[in-house]
């Protein structure tokens, strides 16, 4: 390599040997004038200089009052009763008496099958019993004649006996002829297809002019009852379980396992038991039910009110672990645009919640306050207390006087390891542990409070109506706008 290819050395380098002991030195002295001419915006205390902005959180006061738990499922509405109208004679379909997804009353005629043949049928057959009911009446009269002959012994025994088989017989004929007369009617009646529920119909599977028979595809239109409706919903098994505790199951099994134990003892008269009017254990508890109208549970609203009824399944589904109960409910029928129609229809899927147990003065936060720290839950505090401001090293900050800044009693940050219990539908969360009502708990701002800090705290009810007069203003300001 040339002495003319050979990268030349900086300024700085060729300097290095001249510069390091001053530059260690101009640095010596930053260091130890960094106390002196850094001052604290804390020096003076609290009346000194301006204070450094305090961490602002929102805080809500802990609730206390009676709640009431529910055991919730989701469930599916099904009709009360379903029925698939046939045509019961053969026939052509003559005429419709209502579009498809009509209500219909119970006994409302629903179609017209053609009556003209069974128009026939039944005259015939009221002629057949005239004929019939002529015929009795002429062997009655020669049985009255063979009788007085009988018993004038002006003819034999087996004549008389004659008379009156004749007589039978067009007695027979009689009734026989009256129930062909009523089977006219029957099919002639039969023409007429009524509905025999009050419910909501659905599509016609056959228009006007077809020709309709029992046999076969033979189902004209199908109607739902909709009113009362059920609800079907599952539980699981341990809220299946739960469910039975409630209504007493588990008190019963501890009452007869004491009986079993004192079973040496003398044996006391007990009273019969007292029938419910409802065949089932679990039937007849109340339910509240709500249609699926939102994404979360703030948005069920439970207003249909109902009643078990009955359990549908004899087990627990080995595969899901839940067993299938049924409740009734009413169905409004509203009335829209001068049309009715019912609130609810079968298929739809539900929210059902039934009343577990009642806590009272239960302990209550919100949910979104509670915090998670490994297996412990807690919340972060805002209470009175002497705050001692200190540095960013924790030493004692310094007046101007170069003494300590005194305590003052300040909004402090504390935790508080607590034990939850359930959460309710208000997004309220039961605390049995380690809180006490009243105590001012932080809601917003837990990511910046420190345990320990001086907090300027808003309470929750001053910071939604600060933000409501916010919106308010704004929405004026765009109306002049």
């Amino acid at each position: 390599m040339t002495l003319s290819s050979m990268p030349l050395p900086s300024m700085s380098q060729t300097n290095m040997s001249m510069q390091t002991p001053l530059t260690s030195l101009s640095v010596l002295t930053f260091f130890v004038l960094l106390p002196l001419t850094g001052c604290s915006p804390h020096i003076g205390g609290p009346a000194g200089a301006a204070e450094a902005p305090k961490t602002e959180v929102i805080t809500d006061k802990v609730g206390q009052e009676d709640v009431q738990l529910y055991i919730y499922a989701d469930g599916q509405t099904n009709a009360y009763n379903f029925v698939d109208i046939r045509a019961r004679v053969p026939g052509y379909l003559e005429k419709k008496f209502f579009p498809s997804g009509s209500l219909v009353k119970e006994g409302d005629q629903i179609a017209l099958i053609e009556q003209a043949q069974y128009k026939i049928a039944l005259d015939l057959a009221k002629a057949e019993w005239d004929n019939g009911k002529a015929r009795l009446k002429l062997a009655e009269a020669n049985l009255g004649r063979s009788k007085l002959l009988f018993e004038s012994k002006a003819i034999s025994p087996e004549e008389f006996q004659v008379s009156q088989a004749e007589r039978d017989m067009a007695a027979a004929s009689v009734d026989k002829a009256a129930n062909s007369v009523l089977n006219a009617q029957l099919e002639m009646e039969y023409t007429n297809v009524r509905s025999p529920i009050t419910g909501k119909a659905a599509r016609w599977l056959f228009d006007a002019g077809n020709f309709v028979s029992p046999s076969g595809q033979s189902v004209l239109i199908s109607i739902a009852q909709l009113d009362p409706i059920y609800v079907d919903f599952k539980l699981s098994d341990r809220q299946f379980t739960d469910l039975k505790d409630r209504i007493g199951f588990r008190e019963a099994f501890e009452r007869s396992a004491e009986k079993s134990a004192a079973q040496t003892e003398v044996k006391k008269e007990e009273k019969p038991a007292e029938k419910s009017e409802h065949p089932l254990a679990l039937t007849g508890g109340p339910v509240d039910i709500s249609l699926m109208t939102g994404v979360n549970v703030l948005d069920f609203d439970f207003t249909f009110a109902g009643k078990i009824i009955s359990q549908i399944d004899n087990t627990i589904n080995v595969e899901s672990g839940r067993i299938t109960l049924r409740a009734q409910l009413d169905n409004p029928l509203l009335n829209i645009n001068g049309a009715q129609d019912y609130m609810l229809y079968p298929g739809q899927i539900c929210r059902v919640r039934i009343p577990y147990e009642k806590v009272k003065s239960a302990v209550l936060i919100r949910e979104e306050a509670v915090l998670t720290d490994l297996d412990t839950k807690y919340v972060l505090v805002v209470s009175k207390g002497q705050y001692q401001p200190t540095d960013r090293f924790g030493a004692p900050l310094l007046g101007s006087d170069k003494k300590p800044v005194p305590a003052y009693e300040a909004d402090i940050v504390q935790r508080r390891d607590i034990k939850i219990g359930r959460l309710l539908d208000s997004q309220m969360r039961i605390v049995l542990e380690g809180l006490q009502p009243d105590e001012a708990y932080i809601v917003k701002g837990t990511q910046r409070a420190r345990i320990g800090m001086e907090v300027k705290a808003t309470t929750l009810e001053e910071y939604n109506a600060l933000r409501s007069a916010e919106a308010g203003n704004g929405g004026e300001e765009a109306g002049k706008k």
